[in-house]
């Protein structure tokens, strides 16, 4: 699948990401699925949440390597916000453009998500945490009840844009053009949270829910890097 990203961007492809309205779960939908939440909130029925995040071994006996900075978010269940993602995954494989299209579409729909929950009155009920330099993360005092987890690690690709001379430079200049990609590998799982107890969550590379990409598209600019951030740039050619 990323080499379809890579195609495409050797061949200079520009993909336009159209995003539909995410829709969200409905208010009504909102205040269901809060209420327990709240309730056991209230009540101080309270377990935590444990977990790690790495590539597991490639030869036995060998040690997992840990994925450090991956971005975590613990949020109420919601069966149409489950529904929405998994429309995402279904087409997203369909062509380039949907492949491109799918990051921005999820982080449309967390978002629009997460704005409804907090307008609701939830807020409290929106956990977040990136993982350690050991890879490892935990949530304490979550109230007990029906939670899924959605995180994602984000890795640079950077590309030289082509160079446009003459007439082309000139008719072109002001235009974004493509710097690279960044790859976005998304884990999704259901946590079903007890008080008093700890859930022990595990996110590494034989279980992630969807990798997709998102172009680094921006206006050259002599005083700009090249390379995407947290990526160094390429080593100058030897005289």
């Amino acid at each position: 699948m990323m080499e379809m990203v890579s195609r495409a961007l050797r061949a200079g492809a520009l993909v336009v990401v159209t995003l539909g309205l995410a829709t969200g779960a409905s208010a009504a939908g909102i205040a269901d699925l809060m209420a327990p939440l709240l309730a056991a909130r209230e009540r101080e029925a309270f377990g935590s949440v444990d977990g790690r995040a790495y590539a597991e071994a490639q030869r036995g006996g060998g040690e997992p390597t840990p994925y450090p900075a991956v971005s975590i978010l613990l949020m109420p269940r919601s069966k149409e916000f489950d529904s929405e993602l998994d429309g995402i995954k279904a087409s997203y494989r369909d062509s380039i453009d949907t492949l491109l299209e799918a990051e921005p579409k999820l982080r449309a729909a967390r978002v629009t998500f997460e704005r409804t929950l907090i307008e609701a009155g939830g807020g409290q009920l929106l956990f977040g945490e990136s993982s350690s330099a050991t890879g490892e993360f935990r949530f304490s005092r979550v109230p007990e009840g029906a939670w899924t987890l959605l995180a994602w690690r984000e890795i640079p690709h950077s590309k030289a844009p082509t160079a446009l001379k003459g007439a082309d430079a000139r008719r072109y200049k002001g235009r974004p053009q493509v710097f690279g990609y960044v790859t976005v590998t998304f884990w999704r799982l259901p946590v079903d949270v007890k008080a008093g107890e700890v859930m022990a969550v595990r996110l590494h590379d034989r279980n992630e829910w969807l990798t997709a990409a998102r172009e680094d598209q921006r206006i050259p600019d002599p005083n700009q890097p090249a390379t995407l951030p947290g990526q160094s740039p390429a080593p100058a050619s030897p005289h």
